[in-house]
């Protein structure tokens, strides 16, 4: 697998990476509204026990009004159950997802670490050759040299 292919293949784990946050950014959403609405209502019920007004005791009122309030929070907290099972689903699906963005990147650094040392090697490589060759056409031209010496005393 060369460099490219797997540079492809990591903008493809990252886009699913943020399809998921983005999915679970909208079941926080929802869980937070969730919390919200569970707030207000104990608000509203809190603020209604602290004023009770005679005439909605005599007519039944109150007892209406804290039937519907605990219905509506029994709705609120089986509706919250579910996101909060749901948001636990997408947790898994978020880690697995980040998992795979962190690997992709492990393997571009390994590949490109692995790409680097391949050219050094061959710059060194190269450079050695140079080396010896140079040495070899020193010694070479020397060696003529001190064969022309030779010759030139017989």
């Amino acid at each position: 697998m060369n460099l490219k292919d797997l540079k492809e293949i990591s903008a493809l784990v990252e886009a699913k990476y943020e399809v998921r946050r983005q999915a679970f950014q909208t079941i926080v959403a929802k869980e937070n509204d969730l919390r919200s609405e569970l707030r207000r209502i104990d608000i509203q019920a809190q603020t209604a026990r602290q004023s009770v007004v005679p005439s909605m005791q005599s007519i039944g009122a109150d007892v209406i009004w804290k039937r519907w309030v605990g219905r509506a929070k029994a709705s609120l907290n089986t509706k919250l159950a579910l996101v909060l099972a749901e948001k636990e689903q997408h947790i898994r699906q978020v880690r697995q997802a980040y998992g795979k963005v962190i690997a992709a990147e492990r393997l571009i650094e390994d590949l490109s670490d692995r790409d680097r040392k391949a050219l050094n090697d061959l710059a060194l490589g190269e450079a050695i050759e140079s080396q010896i060759f140079s040495q070899r056409q020193s010694l070479d031209t020397f060696n003529t040299e001190v064969l022309a010496d030779v010759r030139v005393k017989r």
